[in-house]
Order: structure tokens, then sequence, then C-alpha cells
């Protein structure tokens, strides 16, 4: 994929979702586990990865892939609650911090942007493939010892594609 069809985020705010940018995710994540943790709530991290961007712009042109992330972050969203943290960490990947969320909570918001992705997409748009790793925060968990477990299990996804 040609990172100049669909521009990575960079800083506090995603300009082609309106999402929040990778430097937001970096500090909200570390707050939010770190508060969690203080007051012995549970917190989960999942991570997003959009599969089969590529060969949808490489047939429809970059504005369709541009339009898919639009999408796919807009789904993000309407699916997440108001105390919940969307955001675009990358070309393709998104992350969601979801407070006072356990394994099981966790489990169900997976399943229900796992159901509502492909069916927020425009008609053409079959092709993209919503792939997920989630980490539910064990006590002593720091944020990157989540977000290295939600990748591991994204990374198992992604293989099994």
């Amino acid at each position: 994929m040609d990172a100049i069809a669909i521009p990575a985020p960079v800083g506090w705010e995603d300009p082609l979702t309106g999402l929040e940018g990778p430097d937001f995710w970096q500090r909200i994540l570390v707050s939010e586990v770190a508060r969690a943790a203080r007051y012995k709530r549970p917190i989960t991290v999942v991570l997003v990865e959009l599969g089969n961007l590529g060969p949808l712009a490489g047939s429809w042109g970059p504005e369709v892939a541009r339009q898919a992330v639009r999408e796919a972050g807009r789904c993000l969203q309407r699916t997440s609650r108001t105390s919940d943290y969307c955001c675009r960490l990358a070309e393709t990947r998104f992350g969601v911090v979801l407070t006072e969320t356990d394994e099981i909570a966790a489990i169900n918001f997976v399943e229900r942007v796992r159901e509502a992705g492909p069916k927020s997409m425009p008609k053409g748009f079959d092709t993209l493939q919503f792939r997920f790793g989630w980490a539910s925060a064990k006590p002593g968990d720091s944020a990157d010892t989540l977000v290295r477990r939600a990748e591991t299990r994204l990374a198992a996804e992604l293989a099994e594609a």
C-alpha cells in the first residue's frame, strides 16, 4: 500500500477521520491505565487493523481507500461509548481505550465492531476486513504491557487470515 494514498496520522488529531491521533493515544493510554490501577477498575485496550485496503485502493483508487478509513473510524466511534477513546494510530490501524471494561465486555465490543464494521462500509468495500487484538489489564500491567499483549493477539489473527 502506497503511504501517500492514505496519509498516516501524526500529532494530536487525525484530519482524515477526525479522531484523536497517536500523540493523544500515548498520553491518554498511560493516564487511563494509571487511573484504572489506582482505583482498581477494569480497562481494556483494543487494536483494530484494516485488512485488504491495498487491493481496494488498487482497484478503486486512493480516494476510495481514504473513504474506507474514514468510515472505519466512524464505525468505531458509533460502536464505542462516550467514555471510551478511539484513535487512529497508523495508516490502517486504530486503537480504542475501553474504560471500565473487563475482558467479557471487551469481547462483546469486538464482536459488535466485527459485525457493524463491514455493514458500515459503502457498497463495493466488501473486501475490507477488520482484524482485532485486545488486552484487559491485570494487576501491575503498564500501558506498554497492554499494548504488547493486544499486538500479539492481533498478529495471531492477522496470521490466520
